[in-house]
């Protein structure tokens, strides 16, 4: 568990990174922001050897940090939840680095050559053409009473909701919101599809998380 930083001892801009992350970065070929970036403060003042994996901080630290030293920023936060290929603990709203330093490049890797082929218009209208046709243009008489949980046995009105008849294509498959969104998969529909749905490192997750239920 971590506790909350005393910003008000962080006074100047740091001019280094610590040699430790110098050297994970090296290792796992992670590029390190300049430090005249305010990334690259935020960075750095989250690698500091008291602070990595001990310390977070919030909003209002991160707007006194930058105060601090000299920066001025309307969304200061922003320079400390950004991927920097640096993992961080998983807390809402509070951000602090992993340490031992672990490696995450999932969010800049998905970004590398991202690229959709084709017209951008033609692609665009073919959804719209979609929802046109199955759901907005349907009338409403065809609409059908449908669970928004299919798998309990709830037949209250905060279970359900009026539905197009394409719903009858996945029906029992996945869980609905009342705006007809999908939402998730059932476990009918999940568990002979694990890998359709979710990474090799998402199901290590998912099992670790019921292990610990």
């Amino acid at each position: 568990m971590t506790t909350r930083i005393n910003i008000d001892t962080y006074t100047k801009k740091f001019e280094v990174y610590p040699s430790e992350l110098l050297e994970f970065a090296k290792e796992h070929k992670l590029s390190l922001l300049p430090l005249t970036s305010m990334r690259g403060q935020a960075i750095a003042l989250m690698s500091q050897p008291e602070v990595r994996g001990q310390k977070h901080l919030i909003r209002d630290d991160a707007d006194k940090f930058f105060k601090n030293i000299g920066m001025e920023t309307k969304d200061s936060i922003q320079q400390f939840n950004k991927a920097t290929g640096f993992k961080r603990i998983e807390m809402k709203g509070k951000y602090c680095l992993q340490y031992p330093f672990e490696s995450d490049t999932t969010d800049l890797d998905k970004r590398k050559g991202a690229f959709i082929s084709g017209d951008r218009d033609t692609a665009i209208n073919a959804i719209k053409a979609h929802f046109q046709k199955n759901i907005i243009d349907i009338p409403n008489e065809l609409w059908q009473k449908g669970h928004l949980d299919p798998t309990v046995g709830d037949a209250s009105e905060k279970n359900l909701a009026w539905q197009p008849p394409i719903q009858g294509k996945y029906r029992d498959r996945y869980k609905w919101c009342p705006l007809f969104q999908r939402m998730w998969p059932t476990a009918k529909e999940l568990i002979p599809n694990f890998n359709k749905f979710y990474t090799d490192a998402e199901r290590k997750e998912i099992l670790k998380a019921l292990k610990e239920e």
